[in-house]
């Protein structure tokens, strides 16, 4: 398999730091750079040194996903997991953690060989059970794949790791054309004032009661049909039961959707995200079970239900919609928690370390200047940074007043916020007008019609009927489209 030129380039560095005597090396990747084909990479040249090495992920989805890479790249390789027969004489071995662990003070248990460990999600390192792992080996070249190489509580994982190798930043490989572009929408922000904060991040009991709520979800499923109609969607909440609720009143409003948890069988899981493959469902909902590993590239739409301080568990989650794929231009992040806010954009660059001061976390909580903080455009929903130059929203042009910035960018308050009337021009609304009557000749209807949907836009009746039919724009259609599921179907509770 041939592999990039940065994923060559990580491969290299981390030779070099091996040669430097630093034999515990981190390498840092955004989601959706391949890091387990650098990994494949790395397993197939000790192959053919005849040296050994062991994979190491801490869910099944993980383990399997690292088989079905060494197969791309011709290695045989046997598997230490819950449920599968081994083969021991192979020289790479994939383990699931939980499973090594069980199994390593077993006397029947043959523990693999491994001039070279890799560990992935190693921002898990310092776990028991990986601190257990790596004592099982003092020995091996050790390397950690991550693209969050952050701990909950902002700190770093020099106690683990001798030096940090950083592959590349989600900017310049969306640059490049090996990520996509991202867009955020930020409709609401949950007020979170008083949740308590728990190992760096929201209380997870306290965050349910906030974000479990009926409005609060209807308004996530009204969003949805308003910006990402038809995209692939997967949603992150805040609770198991959260995740369900969403689920049920996606369905209800007429959008199949599947939920996924740890609690359910594998089996289940396994089927509800071949439905998502096979387009049977639209939005797959879940509570933290998709936010590492996961790759389904068709993925075109992340919803945050589930507000987090933690910044690698936002760059995790968004990452999941990076990957390109067939047709794909984009990816669209509906943020109804607020974490734009809390974490920057996904693109932002950030200084990984493998240790973290005190200020160097102070700097990571705190508010950023006003002008480079994310701006809510009051007219679309939009999110984006203005400048002094380029005061208006790239997605709808509108220009915002120095006041309204001033209000709208205060952390945690974009709720408190009232948007203010459009001013529209009259021609605009003339222009609507003369469409409706234009599709309601067309379909055979009666010319109220027109005059009722105009109302539906503009909460109002036309003021002057004396226009001309004129041929509709994509934006009529788009708007009919919208108004008819509302309408057919509302947002049942």
């Amino acid at each position: 398999m041939e592999l990039r030129e940065y994923q060559e380039f990580a491969i290299e560095n981390v030779k070099q730091e091996f040669a430097k005597g630093n034999k515990k090396v981190l390498l840092v990747a955004p989601t959706g750079s391949g890091k387990t084909v650098i990994a494949s990479r790395m397993i197939e040249k000790a192959e053919q040194k005849y040296k050994s090495s062991l994979f190491v992920a801490h869910r099944r989805e993980l383990v399997k996903q690292c088989s079905a890479k060494l197969h791309q790249f011709g290695i045989n390789a046997g598997v230490i997991m819950a449920g599968i027969t081994g083969v021991w004489h192979y020289n790479t071995q994939i383990a699931s953690i939980q499973t090594f662990i069980s199994r390593k003070d077993d006397n029947d248990f043959k523990k693999p060989k491994a001039d070279l460990l890799i560990i992935d999600e190693a921002h898990r390192s310092t776990s028991k059970s990986f601190r257990k792992l790596l004592a099982e080996y003092p020995d091996a070249y050790v390397v950690g794949l991550t693209a969050t190489p952050l701990r909950n509580d902002s700190s770093g994982l020099g106690d683990i790791y001798d030096t940090l190798v950083e592959v590349s930043d989600i900017k310049t490989l969306t640059s490049q054309g090996f990520l996509v572009p991202c867009k955020v929408f930020a409709p609401t922000i949950p007020d979170l004032k008083g949740v308590a904060t728990v190992r760096g991040d929201y209380d997870a009991r306290e965050l349910d009661k906030r974000m479990n709520q009926v409005k609060l979800v209807g308004d996530l499923v009204e969003h949805w049909i308003q910006f990402a109609l038809d995209r692939p969607t997967v949603v992150f909440a805040s609770s198991i039961a959260h995740s369900k609720y969403i689920c049920k009143i996606f369905n209800q409003n007429g959008i199949p959707s599947g939920h996924i948890d740890s609690e359910m069988p594998d089996i289940e899981r396994e089927r509800q995200l071949k439905m998502m493959q096979e387009d049977k469902i639209k939005v797959l909902c879940n509570c933290q079970i998709l936010t590492e590993g996961w790759d389904m590239p068709k993925i075109s739409c992340v919803v945050l239900a589930r507000p987090t301080r933690s910044m690698g568990l936002y760059l995790q989650m968004v990452g999941r919609s990076l990957r390109p794929f067939t047709n794909k231009k984009d990816t669209m992040i509906i943020d109804h928690s607020g974490a734009v806010y809390e974490n920057g954009f996904p693109d932002e660059k950030r200084e990984w370390k493998l240790e973290y001061s005190k200020e160097d976390k102070k700097k990571l909580k705190e508010p950023k200047e006003i002008i480079k903080q994310p701006f809510t455009c009051i007219k679309c929903d939009f999110v984006y940074k203005p400048t002094k130059e380029n005061p208006e929203c790239p997605n709808c042009s509108f220009v915002p007043t120095k006041k309204e910035v001033q209000l709208l960018i205060k952390q945690g308050r974009l709720q408190e916020v009232k948007k203010p009337k459009e001013n529209i021009k009259t021609e605009d609304k003339k222009s609507f007008y003369a469409q409706l009557l234009f599709i309601a000749r067309q379909k055979g209807y009666k010319e109220g019609w027109a005059s009722h949907t105009f109302r539906e836009k503009y909460k109002h009746f036309p003021h002057s009927k004396m226009v001309l039919p004129t041929p509709p724009t994509p934006e009529v259609f788009n708007f009919l489209k919208h108004l008819q599921i509302k309408k057919a179907k509302g947002i049942r509770l």
